[in-house]
């Protein structure tokens, strides 16, 4: 144990013998399993989900496909990319690969810290101001639970699972794209299977897209794919 030593709230920085030292996340991160909190209650403020790209589309993919319980804090998705790129980020932030792990369709890790940097962050996402933190954490939240036709204007929706929490998170999500200047949006509510789903018009859908691609895998793989009206027919 290191004796002397306290983390102070800001990220990255650790207490030695009352001087304030910065140190890697993964260093951080260390620290806090020889204190016994690694799933213990000091914060190991990892995360920076309001001032940073990767964080903020972690964020808003983690609020579509949330998987958590106890000390216990990953995703649920079929989608072996974005399963991937969760535990990109765990690695990133300093969670040794050995300690990730992976049952069927999610991936997790033990630690209670994260688990409330998570929780927090998902309580006060009216933090989100920057465009692109704004942008990115759409991102995140279109990858996990949103779609959109191929021709990138029709049928352009997220899907928010819950009658109470989905109903906040889709009204939500509905204020904070007029900070991108989407104001043309409804949401339907879906009885039987208890989600809200938030529409975003065909006739601002592209520019939806346009700001949110650059950090969507799955709207970024749609670009990709060729398009029936754009296929050059020879003969």
């Amino acid at each position: 144990m290191l004796h002397g030593c306290v983390t102070t709230a800001l990220s990255g920085v650790i207490q030695i013998e009352n001087q304030l030292i910065t140190v890697k996340p993964s260093i951080l991160l260390w620290y806090h399993k020889r204190m016994g909190n690694t799933v213990g209650s000091t914060s190991a403020n990892l995360c920076n989900f309001f001032s940073n790209t990767e964080d903020a589309y972690i964020l808003g993919l983690w609020c579509a496909d949330s998987y958590w319980w106890s000390s216990s804090i990953g995703l649920s998705n079929t989608d072996k990319k974005l399963i991937e790129k969760f535990q990109s980020f765990l690695l990133g932030k300093g969670f040794p690969k050995d300690r990730i792990r992976y049952n069927r369709d999610h991936l997790f890790v033990n630690s209670r810290p994260l688990l409330r940097e998570f929780t927090a962050g998902r309580t006060t996402l009216r933090r989100l101001r920057k465009e692109e933190i704004v942008c990115a954490y759409f991102g995140g939240r279109f990858d996990g639970d949103g779609c959109i036709n191929k021709d990138m204007r029709k049928d352009c929706r997220i899907v928010y699972t819950g009658k109470d929490v989905g109903r906040a998170e889709a009204e939500f999500d509905q204020r904070l794209l007029t900070k991108l200047g989407i104001t043309e949006t409804t949401i339907y509510y879906y009885r039987t299977s208890l989600t809200f789903v938030l529409y975003i018009s065909r006739l601002v859908a592209r520019e939806f897209v346009d700001k949110v691609r650059p950090y969507s895998l799955k709207l970024q793989k749609l670009a990709l794919v060729p398009r029936r009206d754009l296929v050059f027919r020879q003969g």
